[in-house]
C-alpha cells in the first residue's frame, strides 16, 4: 500500500482528534501533518497536553492561549497553535487540559495533539502518568525512530528503558523489542480511548539499511493486534516523506 502524503498514510479525516505519542519524531509529524491539512484547504489546530518547546511555536502561523480566541484565529489562519502559558524556566509552552480540548466545539477542524514526552530520544515506554491522551481522540499515532535499533537499552539512548525492559527484556534495542512495545497495553496501546484507531509511525527510514530495519519491525506487528496500520517514513525529507504503509487490520 503506497501513499503520497502523511495525512493519507495515517488515514486522517477532517474533524478528527489525533494524539501523537511515543518518541522519535512526534513534533515533526504533528507539524508536517498540520502543514499538509492547511495546504489542502482544511483547518487545523495543533496543541499539547504536556509541554512544547518555545522554539517549535514558530512553526504555526498563529498562536493563541485562550480557547475563546480560537474561532477568530481560525477565521484568518488555517493553522492555529493552542497552548497554555510559557514556563520561562524551561522555555516551554505549557499544555492544555485534555478535558478542555474535548470541550472545544470546532466543526470540521482537525485537532492534532502532542500527548507525550520523550526528551528527544528515539524510543520509549510510558510511565504511570503517560501518555496524556484526550479521551475524545479518534486516532493515536505511536511514533518511534528506527535509529533506536542497535542501541543499548539505557537512559542515554531510550527514554524510560526500565519500562521497556518490563515489556521486552534485552541489552540492546531490537526490531522485536520495538514491535513488542508498540503493540503492548503498557506501551503503544496504553490509554487509547475506546473506538480510537492506532497507527504505528516508524520514522527515520532515511536510507536502505534503516528502511530494512523499519520493514522488519512492521513485519513483527501482528494483524488484528490493535495496530490498524504501520507507516514507514522519513520526516527529514521535504518531499515524499512517506515510503511505505502496511495495513494490519484483522482479516474478516
Amino acid at each position: 500500500m503506497s501513499q503520497t502524503t502523511l495525512a493519507s498514510a495515517l488515514g486522517v479525516a477532517a474533524g478528527e482528534v489525533v494524539a501523537f505519542v511515543g518518541a522519535g519524531g512526534k513534533t515533526s509529524a504533528l507539524f508536517r501533518l498540520a502543514d499538509e491539512i492547511a495546504a489542502a484547504g482544511g483547518r487545523v489546530v495543533t496543541t499539547t497536553t504536556t509541554r512544547l518547546a518555545a522554539s517549535e511555536m514558530r512553526r504555526a502561523p498563529a498562536h493563541v492561549r485562550r480557547a475563546q480566541d480560537l474561532p477568530g484565529a481560525l477565521a484568518s489562519a488555517r493553522h492555529v497553535l493552542f497552548t497554555g502559558g510559557l514556563d520561562a524556566a524551561t522555555d516551554k509552552a505549557l499544555g492544555v487540559d485534555p478535558a478542555a480540548l474535548c470541550a472545544l466545539r470546532l466543526p470540521g477542524v482537525t485537532l492534532l495533539v502532542e500527548a507525550d514526552g520523550s526528551r528527544r530520544l528515539p524510543f520509549k515506554a510510558p510511565a504511570e502518568h503517560e501518555p496524556v491522551v484526550p479521551p475524545c481522540a479518534t486516532l493515536v499515532v505511536w511514533v518511534v525512530g528506527v535509529d533506536a535499533v542497535g542501541q543499548p537499552l539505557d537512559a542515554m539512548h531510550v527514554h524510560r528503558p526500565e519500562r521497556v525492559a518490563r515489556i521486552h527484556s534485552g541489552a540492546v534495542v531490537t526490531p522485536a523489542m520495538v514491535a513488542a512495545v508498540a503493540t503492548h497495553p503498557r506501551g503503544g496501546g496504553k490509554r487509547v480511548p475506546p473506538g480510537a484507531r492506532v497507527v504505528l509511525l516508524i520514522n527515520k527510514a532515511d536510507d536502505a539499511g534503516r528502511l530494512r530495519v523499519a520493514q522488519e519491525i512492521a513485519a513483527r506487528v501482528p494483524a488484528g493486534g490493535g495496530v490498524a496500520r504501520v507507516a514507514l517514513v522519513s520526516l527529514a525529507r521535504r518531499e515524499r516523506a512517506v515510503i511505505e504503509v502496511m495495513d494490519k487490520e484483522a482479516v474478516r
